[in-house]
């Protein structure tokens, strides 16, 4: 009897994974790969994200003090991040932003954060798609790691999408002047260390140039954490 109603729960229901989708076990949460995701091996490169072993970029000068991610931006992270952002999925930000809590833990053990934040949204695409995902990880980041969140940024114009651009200097040029630091905000942050959330790194423009504007107005220092980063991008 258990193994008829096993097949007909089979036959009428589709269990799919909580991170990348794919078809489960009716009793299962994750599928095999996504239970224990690779993770990006310590000691990284304070400059890329990578580990150290996997790094080879150019040690370029960043606005950002240092970043770090749990995962590569590769194979069931992918479709984990894409389903965040794209598929109106944003009870993913629970489990990404664990890891990348994680990850805060483990890499900047020594710093103390005054306050998170993250990288804006356009208001039009956030109208569109219901949320930040950006925001979500930073919320679910603070919660669990204790420190202040805080909407310090803001999008000043429309920038077309990152990842149709694959040059470097063009990210940068797309970026340039895009974000800005609320008034209220100004004199907030001036001496403090702030970790900035975004859920992808690739070349680190939009990065940047959010550390950038936050530095301006007198932040001592600013450190980056995303949930996942391109292997072996140079800027």
């Amino acid at each position: 009897m258990r193994k008829n109603m096993s097949l007909l729960g089979k036959i009428l229901f589709t269990n799919r994974c909580i991170l990348c989708g794919d078809v489960i076990e009716l009793d299962d949460e994750f599928c095999e790969e996504c239970k224990n995701p690779p993770v990006i091996s310590l000691p990284i490169c304070e400059s890329c994200g990578c580990s150290k072993e996997d790094c080879c970029c150019k040690k370029h000068k960043n606005e950002y003090k240092a970043i770090a991610a749990p995962f590569y931006y590769e194979d069931k992270i992918t479709a984990s991040v894409n389903r965040l952002k794209e598929q109106d999925m944003p009870q993913l930000a629970d489990y990404l932003g664990e890891c990348i809590a994680d990850t805060v833990s483990k890499s900047f053990n020594d710093v103390k954060f005054d306050y998170i934040t993250f990288v804006p949204l356009g208001e039009l695409k956030k109208m569109r798609r219901g949320y930040n995902q950006a925001e979500l990880l930073a919320r679910a980041v603070a919660k669990i790691n204790s420190i202040e969140i805080s909407e310090i940024l803001y999008k000043r114009r429309y920038t077309k999408t990152l990842h149709k651009s694959n040059s470097g200097i063009n990210r940068k040029t797309l970026v340039f002047g895009a974000f800005d630091v609320y008034e209220e905000s100004k004199k907030d942050i001036f001496g403090k260390t702030i970790l900035l959330i975004d859920d992808v790194k690739t070349t680190g423009a939009t990065l940047n140039e959010c550390a950038k504007m936050m530095k301006i107005y007198g932040a001592e220092a600013v450190y980056c954490a995303t949930a996942a980063i391109t292997k072996g991008r140079d800027k």
